[in-house]
């Protein structure tokens, strides 16, 4: 990179390096007048396993008590077909509440046939534990949109803190393999490197994001989330300035057993609105309208308990940076 470049890419990260001052105080209204009425989710989590073989210290899995297990694959082709049919440009996340590389053929199945099928944007959420080169290379391949790896953390002790389990070092070096591996393909999905801010990681970003940058991954920079008011955070938006939850508006998830949740902060299912097995997709989103209604009247006080305690709304949009000249 030469003088010229490199001072670019300073500005663009610098100006980066401002935006993400939005983390400490999202501008919420910006969201909510995105937010509207809509025949179908813009997003669509699958959970391709409840597995997990990590205990994060801000996730809920590890806590969690509602049996677990691995989504048939007709499940899936159900799902596909019906998205694909609704709206194709659905963001289909394979994650949710497990980490899907603990099943990498049946998810590479998966994509496969979400492929043939005409889904257009297909995202993968993992630790990247388990990120092996073999398992790189076909994921790279298989049609993703994108690939958002967990890491939480720059030095081991940060990393270890959250990611409990995991190793530091060897998460590292199998992202950066997927990154040199990325930038040998003219095509592929975007990665991006996912850094969340808690207590555990405090003065960890910059270093962070030079890192990553460097390498030439987005950083994807958020607040902690709640999970239905499960964990604690730093966020404290008055009642007075509530915006309809963007979770709640926008997406749908699926269990591996098929079970719809009302919202995600549902982890555990208690307030299940019916099974994917059984009823097809719209029909259950559609059950679910005058939940989102509550919500976008801001007739919160209506809502269900849970919601009352829950601060997921407040988390607002993660910052993406990318140091990358014109990016």
């Amino acid at each position: 990179m030469d003088g010229v470049d490199a001072h670019a890419a300073r500005g663009a990260i610098r100006t980066h390096l401002h935006n993400l001052a939005m983390i400490s105080k999202p501008d919420l209204e910006s969201i909510a007048k995105t937010l509207s009425a809509r025949s179908f989710p813009t997003r669509f989590a699958v959970e391709l396993t409840a597995q997990c073989n990590l205990r994060c210290s801000m996730c809920h899995h590890p806590a969690m008590k509602r049996p677990k297990g691995v989504m048939p694959f007709p499940l899936w082709q159900r799902c596909a077909d019906q998205i694909a049919r609704a709206a194709p440009a659905t963001q289909v996340w394979f994650s949710f509440c497990g980490e899907p590389l603990l099943e990498p053929e049946l998810l590479l199945t998966c994509l496969a046939y979400g492929r043939a099928a005409g889904l257009q944007q297909m995202c993968l959420n993992t630790n990247g534990m388990l990120l092996e080169e073999r398992w790189s290379r076909r994921l790279l391949e298989a049609g993703l949109s994108q690939v958002v790896i967990g890491l939480d953390g720059f030095s081991a002790q940060a990393y270890n803190r959250i990611r409990v389990g995991g190793d530091r070092d060897v998460a590292y070096a199998n992202v950066e393999r997927l990154l040199e591996l990325r930038r040998a393909m003219p095509e592929g999905p975007q990665v991006l490197v996912q850094f969340i801010a808690m207590d555990e990681n405090e003065g960890e970003l910059e270093l962070f994001r030079e890192h990553w940058l460097a390498r030439g991954a987005v950083v994807k920079a958020r607040h902690k989330l709640s999970w239905g008011g499960r964990f604690t955070t730093h966020l404290c938006t008055p009642d007075d300035e509530r915006i309809p939850c963007p979770w709640a508006v926008t997406m749908m998830h699926v269990f591996w057993d098929g079970r719809v949740p009302r919202c995600p902060g549902d982890t555990e299912g208690d307030e299940s609105v019916g099974n994917a097995w059984q009823e097809s997709l719209s029909a259950l989103w559609d059950r679910l309208s005058s939940y989102r209604d509550l919500h976008l009247e801001r007739r919160f006080s209506e809502l269900p308990e849970r919601c009352q305690s829950c601060r997921d709304w407040m988390v607002g949009r993660a910052e993406r940076i990318d140091g990358r000249v014109g990016a």
